[in-house]
């Protein structure tokens, strides 16, 4: 990249498997004074929301912000990704969460022209995807086709690459 990004979207999830990602985009986010919205892989699934509905709590989708802060994300029930937000301020950057309602490179490329994202950082686990990842496009090659952004693969070393 030439000049900073502005606004950082990253793959995260609940399970610490993308913690270098993670790493690597709250050191970028913090260097840039960008803002960093971390990507939850984890909340969409193929039969629930992830969050609540009017069938399923007291709110619907509307109710809810496309940028959520930690409070939003414990009150929807996704405490490990409002502890990375927590560490994410607490380390001085403007964070945010994202519980995207469906995987792929398309949903992606949506909200980062929603969000005015100028960087998206993924796992380099996506370069190599299985049969599954590349049907619905959740692949690098998918993430800069589609959103046509610049996009940084972090290796499991910390290494980032811009492909």
């Amino acid at each position: 990249m030439t000049t900073s990004p502005t606004c950082i979207i990253a793959y995260t999830s609940e399970d610490g498997r993308y913690d270098n990602v993670l790493d690597a985009a709250l050191e970028t986010a913090r260097q840039a004074e960008a803002r960093l919205i971390l990507y939850d892989i984890d909340a969409a699934q193929m039969f629930a929301a992830p969050l609540p509905t009017e069938w399923s709590g007291d709110t619907e989708r509307e109710d809810w912000s496309a940028l959520l802060t930690e409070d939003d994300l414990e009150r929807a029930g996704r405490h490990p990704i409002a502890q990375q937000v927590r560490r994410a301020r607490s380390a001085g950057v403007e964070a945010f969460g994202w519980l995207p309602d469906k995987k792929g490179a398309d949903a992606l490329a949506e909200y980062a022209d929603k969000q005015q994202a100028d960087l998206i950082m993924l796992p380099a686990d996506m370069e190599e995807p299985g049969l599954f990842d590349r049907l619905r496009k959740a692949t690098v090659k998918d993430a800069v086709e589609e959103t046509q952004r610049p996009v940084a693969v972090v290796h499991e070393d910390g290494e980032v690459t811009y492909p």
